[in-house]
């Protein structure tokens, strides 16, 4: 009898939103795929050479899987392919952390519903709003403790693909331990305001369909101020594509990839504006022209041949 394979697919997400922080996320059409396959031993081995790091990442989820779920997990083959451009602030890690729990779920016997595996998948890797939009999908607002900042539940909205995602990724990382460590510990009260104001407008608008009300609306005070020297050329490449007809923009998590929300006959013309900054900058880059995910993530069983 052949050991039985899943292939997990997951998708990006963009989190933020601009105000949003650690609390809004758009489940992103982009992908990332993890194919896992029983073992009859404890061993978790890659298919293909990979990163220490990777490994590790992996050797932790499974890890917090046994403990959250109480049962003893058996070993797993494992690979991992996708679009979803590392450390670029598109959940690529969310993705992995993800569809290794989801994974894993399914092959024993689903101990785990929706909630705890997005409570866990939090845990590892600290990003309560990605974690909801990937397995959830859609427009997602996470609620978390307001004392541990703990995960606890959230609220998710479908978008239309008549909602068109600009997402220019120019040619370098950012960790996203070290975006966190530009944060200041304290805000400005009226910077908080503005932002609260600017968060609420975007929610309603969003659950409300009336894009166009975007424009020049959404703004924020609190992370991509101080996030601004980690993404050289960001601020411009969204301006430059608001300027070329697109409702608004943001950085997508910590960046380095930006954002533009637009209609579908606009979207060239704001990708094209938004490249030609890093471009213009001595800057490579790369535009998606992405819809929301409504479905989030999803596991199969494999198929043989």
């Amino acid at each position: 009898m052949s050991a039985r394979s899943i292939i997990i697919q997951a998708p990006a997400s963009t989190s933020n939103c601009g105000p949003g922080f650690d609390t809004l996320s758009i489940a992103l059409s982009l992908y990332n795929f993890v194919r896992l396959t029983e073992r009859s031993d404890r061993k978790i081995c890659p298919t293909e050479p990979t990163s220490k790091g990777t490994q590790a990442m992996i050797e932790e989820a499974s890890c917090f899987f046994e403990a959250a779920a109480g049962i003893e997990v058996t070993g797993f083959d494992y690979a991992i392919w996708g679009e979803v451009p590392e450390a670029r602030g598109l959940g690529s890690s969310s993705t992995i952390r993800a569809a290794i729990v989801a994974g894993l779920n399914r092959l024993h016997g689903e101990p785990l519903d929706i909630e705890a595996m997005i409570r866990l998948t939090t845990r590892l890797d600290n990003a309560p709003d990605n974690a909801c939009a990937v397995f959830a999908g859609g427009f997602c607002i996470a609620r978390t403790e307001p004392k541990t900042f703990a995960y606890r539940e959230h609220v998710r909205f479908s978008l239309p693909d008549s909602l068109v995602f600009v997402a220019v990724s120019p040619d370098y990382q950012v960790l996203t331990e070290h975006s966190r460590r530009v944060l200041p510990d304290t805000i400005p009260f009226n910077d908080v305001v503005r932002s609260a104001n600017s968060l609420a407008f975007l929610v309603g608008v969003l659950v409300s369909g009336d894009f166009a009300r975007l424009d020049g609306a959404v703004n924020d005070y609190i992370h991509q101020p101080y996030r601004e020297r980690l993404n050289p050329f960001g601020h411009e490449s969204i301006e430059a594509g608001c300027h070329a007809g697109a409702y608004t923009g943001w950085l997508s998590g910590s960046g380095s990839t930006v954002i533009c929300v637009t209609s579908p006959g606009q979207a060239h013309a704001v990708a094209t504006a938004m490249e030609a900054v890093y471009a213009n900058n001595g800057k490579k880059s790369r535009a998606y022209r992405l819809i929301t995910d409504n479905c989030g993530l999803s596991v199969n069983e494999a198929r043989e041949g």
